[in-house]
């Protein structure tokens, strides 16, 4: 095994992309990149042990057998195996798992540690790079361990300008990662996690909001670097014929749009470059500036290689595995098995028009005059949406009286100069009547790709990471608030009274429907929203030398529990009759009825008896993830819900 620090860390990823193209493919075609087409079977495991050298018991790293006894380490009060415990596997056993992954295996340093002295690793330029770089979402992607919100891992070794003032120590990082190359090591990792009754988290980029890319004591996968992507110019599967690609479960959303873009189609991600595809952003159902043409990504995926619990290689698809087919869409991450590629219809390329500005108070413009122009846009939702388009705006506040609403940008595909400006006339026009200035930085662009860099591509604090300023959450709005005049007055009173009392608020108008008609795990909220917004709880200072305080953290994890959330709840109940929701990636640890929230009434029921079927032994644990309710992490008081601390049945 190998011990891995910041700089080490970052020479793991660049070995670029494995990139093919291939003519007409029809269904009979294995559709496997090269790393998953020599999975492991009982012969070829009983030889690969064989000869690694092993000396060890073969016992921890076998395929599932089934065996009933097992059962009871989901009796109440029972815990997955932690460091220290008797049954914790010895260095001999570890030593044997890095054999028989090929070196793969990663003991964690946490990537602040040259901040610290207790560790060893102590150096000053490097801790300064940290530091100066801990915002930027690359440094946490090419590490084996880093997430984007400290908070709940537990904030155990954050970058720090005072190395006595504290010690560096694990908290909810996992002791040992795999860095995976090819399907066998996931296999082996998933045998020897469930066989030693180990924790098991899975990392992709750690662009996760809920911590369920950490966990104390627990073994890791890291995807990161499967990176494959082939483009089918014409492939036919499952009753679809036309443009396709595969995905590589380590391929982020910019990578897969400059795939696509060079191949003169478009494709459906999110508007964090960031992001990773095949991995949560898929499993949570994947909202995309596209939704308004063909509603979510997840929508569009035909198969997804998976190694699932009992550690086979298998595909879901609407032929294959077909229940576990419904749940990875949209049906959370890090519950059923690992993906490892995603096979999903492209579209084509696309005309986008955007237009960047902003509104504000000023001496000119008063706070009532101010809101009269932001209802007025909001008022618009319904054909704003229906015309397929899509926004992302902020609206800020400093004192609650003082308001800059910045759109950032207005994104309509398939529009021209002259249908964006009939489409915002009435809205434009208003503004105007009220003296509001605002200068339209309108745009036309001849695809997707490139109007995605002029705006969202080009904003380095989309994906920023690292933070601990805020506690995050966020609520779907259903169109039917927008179709009752009442409904609609109350909606918008929420928002004003949330932005006054000096919140902050992002947002989205958006309505991807179901305009694929498919039957998947996606939340049904999404087929009902017109809008979607950013909600949080503010935290101060920064992130050196580990502030904010842990009753700050649990002052702002209440605020929003107990005071923004219901406040939209309130106006779009999280029910079939009122289709409100969360996004389940962009959702808080620490959420009430996050079962209907976050996927729906209906689709839990479903989804848990999934999860039981393909996951009887309960491998896959993340927070708010299907089948969670039976877990709690014993982290103590820690302000959130954190993943620093042992995993124990309730």
């Amino acid at each position: 095994m190998v011990r891995v620090s910041y700089s080490q860390s970052l020479a793991l990823v660049a070995t670029g992309f494995a990139i093919h193209t291939s003519a007409h493919v029809q269904d009979t075609t294995p559709y496997l990149f090269p790393y998953e087409s020599n999975p492991l079977t009982d012969t070829s495991l009983k030889d690969l042990i064989k000869s690694s050298g092993a000396s060890t018991k073969t016992k921890f790293f076998n395929f599932d057998k089934g065996e009933g006894s097992k059962k009871e380490r989901l009796k109440s009060g029972s815990c997955k195996v932690f460091p220290g415990d008797a049954a914790w596997p010895s260095q001999a056993v570890w030593g044997d798992f890095s054999k028989l992954l090929g070196g793969a295996l990663i003991e964690t340093i946490p990537i602040a540690a040259p901040c610290y002295e207790n560790l060893g690793v102590f150096d000053t330029e490097k801790c300064a790079a940290i530091r100066e770089n801990w915002a930027d979402p690359y440094l946490h992607e090419s590490d084996p361990t880093s997430v984007f919100f400290p908070i709940y891992q537990g904030r155990s070794c954050m970058p720090t300008d005072d190395p006595t003032s504290s010690n560096c120590t694990l908290g909810g990082f996992p002791v040992y990662s795999v860095n995976v190359s090819n399907v066998q090591q996931i296999q082996l990792a998933i045998n020897f996690a469930r066989n030693a009754n180990l924790r098991l988290v899975i990392k992709n980029t750690g662009h996760d909001y809920l911590g369920k890319s950490n966990g104390a004591g627990a073994l890791s996968i890291w995807t990161h670097n499967l990176k494959d992507m082939t483009f089918y110019p014409e492939l036919t599967i499952h009753g679809y014929s036309g443009p396709a690609l595969k995905i590589g479960a380590g391929v982020t959303v910019r990578e897969m749009y400059a795939k696509a873009h060079e191949h003169e189609v478009s494709a459906l991600g999110g508007i964090c470059e960031s992001v990773g595809y095949a991995g949560g952003y898929i499993a949570g159902g994947g909202h995309t500036p596209l939704s308004g043409l063909y509603g979510m990504a997840a929508d569009h995926v035909m198969a997804l290689e998976v190694v699932t619990a009992d550690g086979r290689f298998i595909t879901a698809s609407p032929t294959e595995n077909p229940d576990l087919f419904w749940a990875l869409r949209g049906g959370g991450g890090a519950t059923y098995g690992v993906v490892t590629s995603v096979i999903t219809r492209v579209h084509p390329k696309t005309p986008v028009v955007t237009s960047q500005f902003t509104l504000s108070t000023s001496a000119n413009v008063s706070t009532e005059t101010f809101w009269e122009g932001l209802r007025s846009y909001f008022e618009h939702f319904i054909p704003f949406t229906d015309a397929g388009t899509y926004s992302w705006w902020t609206l800020m506040t400093t004192t609650g009286k003082d308001f800059t609403f910045t759109m950032d940008p207005f994104f309509a595909p398939n529009h021209t100069i002259e249908s964006f400006n009939a489409l915002v006339k009435l809205w434009f026009d208003r503004l105007t009547e009220l003296k509001i200035p605002f200068t339209p930085n309108t745009k036309f662009h001849s695809a997707f790709y490139p109007a995605y860099n002029a705006t969202w591509g080009s904003d380095p604090t989309l994906s920023s990471g690292g933070s601990v300023s805020y506690v995050p959450g966020n609520y779907i709005l259903p169109r039917k608030n927008w179709e009752s005049p009442s409904l609609f007055n109350a909606t918008f009173s929420t928002i004003y009274n949330h932005s006054t009392s000096g919140r902050l608020l992002f947002g989205y108008h958006q309505a991807p429907r179901n305009r694929a008609n498919v039957d998947n795990a996606v939340n049904p909220a999404f087929r009902h929203a017109i809008s979607f917004l950013i909600l949080s709880a503010g935290l101060p200072g920064s992130v050196v030398n580990n502030t904010p305080s842990v009753s700050q953290i649990k002052n702002a994890t209440d605020d929003l529990i107990n005071n923004i959330l219901p406040a939209f709840r309130a106006v779009a109940p999280e029910t079939e009759q009122g289709q409100g929701g969360s996004y389940l990636n962009e959702a808080n640890a620490d959420q009430p009825n996050w079962q209907a929230s976050f996927y729906g009434e209906k689709n839990y029921a479903r989804l848990l008896k999934i999860k039981n079927r393909y996951d009887p032994l309960h491998v896959f644990y993340a927070p708010t993830a299907v089948g969670s309710e039976g877990w709690e992490v014993r982290d103590g008081e820690q302000g959130a819900q954190t993943q620093n601390g042992r995993l124990c049945r309730l």
